[in-house]
Order: C-alpha cells, then structure tokens, then sequence
C-alpha cells in the first residue's frame, strides 16, 4: 500500500472511530530494521545465559526500537486529525 493509500485508511479510520495505530505500526516497523535487529541479537545473547531475564537486560535496545516506531507513527496519525488540515493544530 502507498502513502497516500495509508493517508486514506488512516483518515477513514479515525473517521469510523476506529485506533489506527497497529496499522500505522506494521507500515513503519520495517524502517526500523535495525533496531529490531539490534534487539533480538540482545535476547538471543541472553537467552542463552542462565538466569538471565530479557526483558530487564535488553531494556535499551528496545526502547530504541519503540522510539525508531513512534517517531515514524506519531506523524502519520498527527497529520490525519480534525484540525490539523493545515499543518498544525494549534495554529
């Protein structure tokens, strides 16, 4: 699907009252790549430790992959909200 196919999805979406957000999240997690990447090379390290909890260890590399996420879905959503036809809402 395109940008302007999202662009349409999204806008029809919040339209319906339905949360675009997971639609939003598979679109842009590919562009993070990386960082995902990064955080499952972190859980594979510690899975293969004993005793060893993931999810405390690898802390950082996944807030850097929730931040590469949001940062690419915030936008999206932003953009398609009552208001915000010109560009921003609180102009």
């Amino acid at each position: 699907m395109n940008s302007e196919n999202y662009k349409t999805e999204i806008h029809n979406m919040i339209q319906n009252g339905k949360d675009p957000k997971d639609m939003v999240i598979q679109m842009c997690r590919p562009q993070c790549k990386w960082y995902d990447d990064k955080y499952d090379r972190c859980v594979k390290a510690f899975l293969s430790l004993k005793n060893a909890d993931p999810e405390k260890n690898c802390m950082y590399p996944y807030r850097d992959l929730v931040t590469c996420v949001e940062a690419c879905v915030q936008p999206k959503i932003q953009h398609a909200l009552r208001g915000n036809e010109h560009g921003s809402i609180f102009s």
